[in-house]
């Protein structure tokens, strides 16, 4: 337990579904964790949406009596942290390429078009326009 101690609550929570071996609610999670029904549906969120830590399966079921569904997650393993590796797989930035997105640009990619909106704006201002 003093190895997770500086883990996020998420993780924990995550490890404990884990040890269940089975469907956990936010209900379960709330009441193990006595925190509050709100942040318990943030954990559960965390752990449903976090790939690069946790691998789970998730199902939808309805409520007894209508509305929302209700989700349950089986946490089925917790992947290492990989923040102080390097990561290889990115390719190097690019430098020098002058390519900066321009706000005088009318679509992206135009070039020695510059003025074009501006010049489209005053031909409908004086009554030129396309009609």
């Amino acid at each position: 337990m003093a190895e997770w101690m500086n883990d996020p609550l998420y993780l924990i929570i995550a490890r404990w579904c884990m040890q269940q071996k089975r469907w956990v609610s936010r209900v379960e999670i709330q009441a193990v964790f006595r925190i509050p029904a709100r942040r318990a549906s943030f954990q559960f969120s965390y752990i449903s949406r976090k790939k690069s830590r946790v691998v789970c399966r998730a199902r939808y079921l309805p409520r007894e009596g209508g509305g929302s569904q209700r989700i349950e997650l089986w946490v089925q393993d917790i992947l290492p942290d990989n923040t102080g590796q390097k990561k290889s797989n990115l390719l190097p930035a690019k430098k020098g390429t002058g390519g900066r997105a321009s706000s005088s640009r009318l679509g992206s990619g135009m070039t020695g078009n510059g003025c074009t909106w501006e010049k489209m704006l005053k031909r409908v201002r004086e009554g030129d326009g396309d009609e």
